[in-house]
């Protein structure tokens, strides 16, 4: 069984090790269509100067009701989650390990939209970090592929799972993928190219960015957009907004008095200006 090292990434890669980067996998009672679906596992971790600095995975205590077939496929029950910490108690324990982190997950905009669902919960700044989704990565990288799901990228690869459907096998399967498909990609690995990466999918792996905004528009915040120019994350465009709307494709509002429109799918970062992610007084 191969095991991650993040010290060979930055051998293939003179950038990457100074990048700040939190891996996440989240099992939950449902689809984020599902409004009532909440988290009941997270696993997650956070790798900065070329180290990995935190590891952690926790059941999540909160869930009212976890549907039979959600427990067939994670072996997850209500009475496991009796006693391990709410999101709130876990977020304040952990979340400087993502604020300001490129986040990575598989479908990134199903875990990293779970998260901000339980921090607007909380009357928290919901999370609109960078972030590199692996899926559209191995659609690129792995056409000959049947399909995507996890456990097959990592069945093609030679990669075991030893605990599938649950956080922390998910999690350690995904560094295991990320780490093949930079080897796979060009043979450079700087902060240019993981910019670029996090474009990759475009709106469809960022909707939770949608997020930050509506949350702006509720608290009547002003949103600072960072707009990604072709060479990804070397340079990045700033733009203070105040939004008064959202369309399928963007997000509408006042520069400086002026209407300004934005596209959801330029946009690399956003946050709440003044706020970081995760921040709840207001």
């Amino acid at each position: 069984m191969m095991k991650t090292k993040w010290s060979s990434v930055r051998v293939l890669s003179k950038g990457i090790g100074r990048l700040k980067i939190t891996f996440v996998d989240v099992e939950t009672t449902g689809l984020l269509r599902d409004t009532r679906a909440r988290i009941v596992e997270l696993a997650f971790s956070t790798w900065e100067e070329g180290k990995q600095i935190r590891k952690y995975s926790t059941l999540v205590r909160g869930a009212e009701d976890i549907p039979l077939n959600i427990t067939r496929i994670n072996g997850i029950t209500l009475e496991m989650l009796k006693d391990s910490p709410t999101f709130e108690e876990f977020w304040k324990e952990n979340r400087e390990y993502f604020q300001g982190a490129i986040l990575v997950a598989h479908n990134l905009a199903f875990d990293a939209g779970m998260i901000n669902r339980e921090l607007v919960l909380s009357e928290r700044v919901p999370l609109g970090n960078r972030g590199i989704d692996t899926l559209p990565l191995s659609r690129k990288m792995l056409p000959e592929l049947p399909n995507y799901r996890l456990g097959e990228i990592a069945r093609h690869m030679g990669i075991v799972n030893e605990n599938p459907h649950r956080a922390l096998g998910d999690l350690e399967t995904l560094e295991k993928i990320m780490l093949k498909l930079l080897e796979r990609g060009p043979g450079s690995f700087d902060e240019g190219i993981m910019g670029l990466f996090c474009l990759w999918g475009g709106y469809p792996s960022h909707r939770y960015f949608k997020d930050v905004v509506q949350f702006s528009i509720r608290k009547n915040k002003s949103l600072l957009v960072y707009t990604a120019p072709e060479n990804g994350l070397r340079e990045k465009v700033p733009v203070s907004i105040r939004p008064t709307g959202i369309t399928a494709s963007s997000v509408v509002g006042n520069h400086f008095d002026r209407e300004t429109e934005i596209l959801f799918d330029s946009m690399i970062e956003v946050s709440v200006d003044g706020y970081e992610a995760g921040h709840k007084d207001f």
